[in-house]
């Protein structure tokens, strides 16, 4: 069978052409062609798949709703860059208005503007749900696809209200969309990048096999966790995963790391590098497969080849490239990660949407404007009475004073609703305050008010104008689609007057954001530890947590240090990230006073403070620390597999902090990826240990809190005492009886001179 290959540069993703203009920090030597590894010649099967995505998979998150006489709603579908439809259809699960007059209301489905099925309204149509298929042909099909669904509803023969409430139409989300697709060879050129390892039209989790030798070195696996982190920048939302493969092919695509002396078998042939080298090859065994080939004369070379790539200086072309110089950029400041909010300073609304168009609707009903944001965990927010908001905002104004307003929500809970005025050309401010919710198990633990934005993860503003239409009578409603509204740009969040303090551990800020190794975007204060004879899940976990952390900054991480375990005093300075599985339970074990839990192959150790302290603290009013009041230590024996996230203060340096991802099991450890990446689950990890078993998660607070941060010292002294009733009454008492003593000694000397006087 001939393989065919796509050589419309339309399909190409050129992701480095927008950086030419750093080209002068790189140098690279003449592009030579690579060799290739010819594929098998025995016939092979072009592979194809079928893809069943739901509605809710590319988009409607709640089931659709078409009201009115002309309603329309769009999702977004990409088709992979190797890939073409061959077939789909579109399996509609809807209800119509039982009101509907037939023949002239119907419901048209179009992709990319081509109109592909009118679905009419007739006598004999149910009044409950139906179902319908509809064949999309495959010819529309590009990269990016648009499928749109318009309403046209009709309830009388006569003049009607536009907007009567018996037109509607509601489609489920639970609608599916099935599609044949054919996988494509692709050329053999570096301009495709990151296609096809990684593919923006895809919004599937990213899973990408990095590919290494035998017993790989430190340095290469440190070379691709740069590029793990690089690949979760890209991966975004859809989370990453790069399983491990020693000395053996993916099934067809996958990250190559080779120096001259450390190669996979399979490259033995492969031509020797003269410098640090990024080549673009075909797959040995599979026709449509390609392979990334890192490769380097040394470590150093197959470093700085990673680091070219991850940063994305080099403008590649073909099928190899020599980078012969990288000058880095310099290091990061604390809090500058690009994804997240600045505090310190108000940000405009503009900025955090990709174009000002995104602050923009049109029609009616007018869509919510979404402003998507992230924060830093460690914002101190106790006895804060919101984040102020200077909102402006611009809307066709209703023709008369009534139910118009806009209503204002962030991760849907309700803020405020603000009434829109009837003035003409309305252009309105407000000064609003963004109320910092308390979440009361957190603020027990450390006296930390929780913002509502989760701290460190996703959050979302939601502005939703709502402008009823006005009927002016029989035949004379006014056209909906003149409904405007717009958030102005220069709008702004102001986050100046917070501080960065926070009570650690607290595996929350960890879950969502990576925080406290993400303070610095590139992980200059970070040390990632590892087994001394690390295995594939090992490698995989390492892979997969730079890739969280990438996907939270939206920067590589190119400064963090990779140690083993038997180096681990060369990491006093640095927060430690570590992988402990089942075969790693020396170091931890060394540690056992310092942590909540220890798993090993056969048992798990649980230990406590005990419920005496715990009683003493109560009376005191102490027991800020605790989420949930542990019962007395125990040591459990089992062999079911158990995974477990947990953190504690260093026990190499004060107010360091120690993440450990551990199992009983080096298989387990896979379960702890997996809460990681799972949106449903994550928001269960907190406290300082969070066990993962059966599925689900749960999380504990079994030690003290410690405390990351500054704060001004008149701030610091109230928040700390505050929680210690007894000892503010008696530091009263004391403040009261100095100053009496203050009064009564200044009394007593004022007397005394009076009497002396009189006494002359």
């Amino acid at each position: 069978m001939k393989v065919p290959v796509i050589t419309n540069l339309n399909k190409s993703f050129l992701l480095f052409a927008a950086l030419c203009l750093n080209f002068s920090s790189l140098s690279w030597a003449d592009q030579v062609d690579a060799p290739l590894l010819l594929p098998k010649t025995e016939a092979t099967i072009i592979p194809s798949r079928q893809s069943i995505l739901t509605m809710k998979d590319i988009g409607a998150s709640r089931p659709i709703e078409l009201r009115g006489v002309n309603s329309n709603a769009y999702l977004s579908l990409g088709v992979r860059l190797d890939e073409v439809v061959t077939k789909a259809q579109l399996r509609l699960n809807y209800t119509l208005s039982p009101a509907l007059l037939p023949n002239i209301s119907h419901l048209k489905v179009y992709l990319n503007d081509e109109v592909l099925a009118t679905l009419p309204v007739t006598k004999e149509n149910p009044a409950g749900p139906q179902k319908l298929d509809v064949e999309l042909d495959p010819r529309f099909f590009t990269d990016f696809n648009k499928i749109h669904l318009q309403f046209i509803g009709h309830y009388t023969n006569d003049c009607e209200f536009p907007l009567h409430s018996s037109l509607w139409a509601n489609i489920s989300n639970t609608s599916t969309l099935e599609m044949n697709l054919q996988s494509i060879a692709l050329r053999n050129d570096l301009a495709l990048l990151p296609a096809p390892f990684f593919d923006q039209r895809d919004n599937r989790l990213l899973t990408l096999p990095f590919v290494f030798a035998t017993k790989p070195s430190l340095n290469s696996l440190r070379a691709a966790g740069s590029l793990a982190s690089w690949f979760g920048t890209l991966a975004s939302y859809r989370g990453a995963r790069f399983p491990a493969y020693l000395n053996r092919l993916p099934e067809r695509y996958g990250v190559v790391f080779a120096t001259n002396d450390e190669r996979p078998e399979f490259l033995a042939k492969y031509p020797q590098v003269d410098a640090p080298t990024i080549s673009l090859i075909q797959h040995p065994e599979n026709p449509t497969g390609k392979l990334l080939l890192i490769l380097g004369r040394n470590a150093a070379d197959l470093q700085l080849a990673a680091d070219a790539l991850a940063l994305g200086k080099a403008v590649m072309t073909g099928t190899s490239i020599a980078v012969k110089k990288l000058e880095y950029p310099p290091r990061r400041i604390a809090y500058d990660a690009p994804n997240w909010l600045q505090s310190g300073r108000p940000i405009p609304l503009g900025q955090l949407v990709n174009s000002p168009a995104d602050l923009q609707r049109q029609g009616q009903p007018l869509e919510p404007i979404l402003i998507n944001a992230r924060l830093p965990a460690d914002l101190f927010t106790w006895e804060v009475k919101g984040i102020p908001i200077d909102l402006k905002y611009r809307y066709t104004p209703p023709a008369e004073q009534g139910d118009a307003n806009l209503r204002i929500e962030i991760n849907d809970q309700f803020i405020e609703a603000i009434p829109l005025l009837s003035s003409t050309g309305a252009r309105e401010k407000n000064h609003l305050v963004l109320p910092l919710l308390d979440d009361g198990s957190l603020r027990e633990q450390s006296g930390v008010v929780i913002p509502a934005f989760h701290l460190g993860s996703n959050n979302q503003l939601q502005f939703s104008f709502s402008i009823p239409p006005s009927d002016n009578g029989r035949c004379k409603s006014s056209p909906q689609e003149n409904m405007r509204a717009a958030i102005d740009p220069d709008s702004t969040l102001d986050l100046s007057h917070l501080y960065h303090y926070a009570a650690m551990p607290n595996l929350a800020f960890f879950a969502n954001s990576g925080f406290p190794f993400t303070k610095y975007a590139d992980l200059a204060e970070t040390a990632i530890v590892i087994p001394d004879q690390p295995n594939t899940f090992d490698m995989e976990a390492m892979f997969a947590l730079l890739g969280h952390m990438g996907r939270s900054t939206g920067v590589p991480a190119l400064h963090f240090k990779l140690i083993q375990t038997k180096s681990i005093q060369s990491a006093k300075d640095s927060d430690l990230l570590i992988i402990a599985s089942g075969a790693n339970k020396d170091l931890l074990a060394s540690w056992g006073k310092s942590l909540p839990a220890l798993l090993e192959e056969g048992s798990r150790t649980f230990t406590s403070l005990g419920k005496a302290m715990d009683m003493a603290y109560d009376w005191f009013g102490m027991n800020e620390n605790k989420i949930f009041k542990p019962g007395e230590s125990s040591i459990l024996l089992g062999s079911g597999p158990l995974a477990a996230i947990i953190g504690f203060e260093s026990p190499l340096s004060p107010s360091r902090s120690v993440v450990a991802l551990t199992a009983n099991t080096p298989t387990a450890l896979t379960s702890a990826l997996d809460a990681l990446s799972d949106g449903g689950k994550v928001q269960y990890i907190r406290g300082d240990i969070a066990l993962m078993r059966g599925g689900n998660v749960e999380s504990y607070r079994v030690n003290d809190v410690y405390y990351v941060g500054e704060l001004p010292w008149w701030r610091w002294i109230w928040f700390h005492l505050h929680h210690h009733p007894l000892f503010l009454t008696a530091i009263g008492i004391a403040i009261g009886l100095f100053v009496a003593l203050l009064a009564f000694s200044a009394l007593r000397s004022l007397a005394a001179r009076r009497l002396g006087q009189h006494k002359k």
